[in-house]
């Protein structure tokens, strides 16, 4: 079961929804078979420390069942000026994504990690408990991770 990581929906922003990793975790919580993922989690929307910690939290409240799927996020996005975020140019968008990439396996990976790139720093993130899925939770069928870390 795959929901999207969108602010609001991209083609009609007037149309009612729903945050995607809260979506999941209640999803997951309902659920004790199926796989649950992003479709795909959108990087511009949040830190990349916090966003390994809603994977870390969703990968427990579904077993073990959760797919990890990454994106750059699209530039034409209407949300980046709803919520007051820069839409980066598409250089940009890609060494953050790298950036993301490394630091999300990092900290699903290690108890603690420190990071310092070219637009993420941050010292000593602490992550406990462990996830589920060891050595992290796989990558989605539809992200493009594994190749880069």
């Amino acid at each position: 079961m795959w929901v999207p990581d969108h602010f609001a929906d991209p083609y009609e922003p007037n149309s009612p929804w729903f945050e995607g990793w809260t979506l999941l975790a209640a999803l997951a919580s309902l659920t004790n078979r199926i796989r649950v993922g992003t479709l795909v989690s959108s990087i511009p929307l949040r830190n990349p420390a916090v966003l390994a910690r809603q994977a870390l939290t969703v990968d427990h409240i579904s077993n073990g069942r959760l797919e990890f799927g990454l994106g750059t996020g699209v530039s034409w996005d209407p949300v980046y000026s709803m919520i007051g975020i820069e839409n980066w140019p598409p250089q940009e968008r890609v060494t953050r994504f790298h950036e993301v990439v490394k630091i999300v396996d990092l900290c699903l990976r290690n108890r603690v990690t420190t990071y310092k790139g070219e637009y993420y720093q941050f010292k000593d993130a602490v992550m406990i408990p462990r996830p589920i899925q060891q050595p992290r939770p796989p990558r989605s069928r539809l992200g493009k991770w594994d190749h880069l870390c």
